[in-house]
């Protein structure tokens, strides 16, 4: 039986940003199998879509996820889609959306459900990654802006690109908050955090004084979370850190790699097809 594997986002983004490819093959002999880039990759490297994709696939690296908010789409249009297909990305993922109010939550679920169509069309995913600020609460109805969105969306339209760390800042054990929609999480982010902040219990820290770790050194239940992963058949785990902390951000990606590695191996025995 097969243990989710394990893409990577940010952290050296520096060597990304300055040389993709020579990163990229680092980041593969490392052990790392997939990446997530931003939907227009293609255009900083200067290259057609395919060509992006037949690059990564002489590397030896997934392209997991293509990341882009509902800003981007709504300046392209369908051939942000149509181009991250071509890519090869096996998800699109809403990278970050506003809750300001029910009926703009109504609003946007309604054209994330057109964007998980066109999506499943052309044999990807959409996914709706969260921050912190979906965990707070709606004033009149009391729940959680994310439940209202997954509710409010199509579960086969519409998966979860749940961000463990902020899970847990925005005040929910992340945990328990996963097995609510066990079905619907396409991709977990791996990542931890050093401590909380005051007001995180109601999703009110301070975001820009989030502390952040290596998986699994940290407060965020990460060894718990590889084997649910495991046992719900989750097929891609990312590693993420937003802000390196005290190791270099390639000491990081090592020692994350190791940390998670270490965590997928005892829970494999309860893995269980999706």
């Amino acid at each position: 039986m097969s243990l989710p594997k394990i893409g990577l986002i940010g952290i050296v983004k520096e060597d990304l940003e300055a040389d993709l490819w020579r990163t990229l093959e680092r980041v593969s002999k490392l052990g790392y199998e997939g990446i997530e880039l931003d939907a227009r990759e293609f255009e900083r490297q200067g290259m057609k879509p395919s060509e992006l994709s037949n690059r990564l696939s002489e590397i030896g690296i997934e392209l997991v996820t293509a990341h882009c908010t509902k800003y981007s789409y709504l300046e392209h249009g369908d051939a942000l889609i149509q181009q991250a297909a071509e890519m090869g990305s096996q998800h699109l993922c809403i990278a970050w959306g506003p809750t300001e109010s029910a009926d703009q939550l109504s609003s946007d679920a309604e054209l994330y459900n057109e964007m998980g169509a066109r999506c499943r069309e052309l044999g990807m995913a959409l996914t709706y990654h969260n921050h912190d600020h979906e965990f707070a609460r709606m004033p009149d109805s009391r729940k959680r802006y994310l439940d209202a969105l997954m509710q409010l969306t199509d579960p086969d339209l519409v998966r979860l690109h749940l961000d463990i760390a902020w899970a847990t800042f925005g005040g929910v054990d992340a945990l328990a908050y996963a097995e609510l929609y066990a079905d619907r999480i396409a991709v977990l982010h791996m990542k931890d955090l050093q401590g909380l902040e005051v007001g995180c219990e109601t999703a009110g820290g301070s975001r820009e004084k989030a502390r952040f770790l290596e998986v699994g050194d940290g407060i965020v239940p990460c060894a718990e979370m590889a084997e649910f992963a495991v046992r719900v058949g989750i097929n891609w785990l990312v590693v993420e850190q937003d802000r390196p902390a005290v190791l270099s951000p390639w000491e990081s990606v090592g020692r994350s790699l190791g940390n998670l590695q270490l965590m997928l191996r005892p829970a494999v025995g309860n893995r269980v097809e999706r």
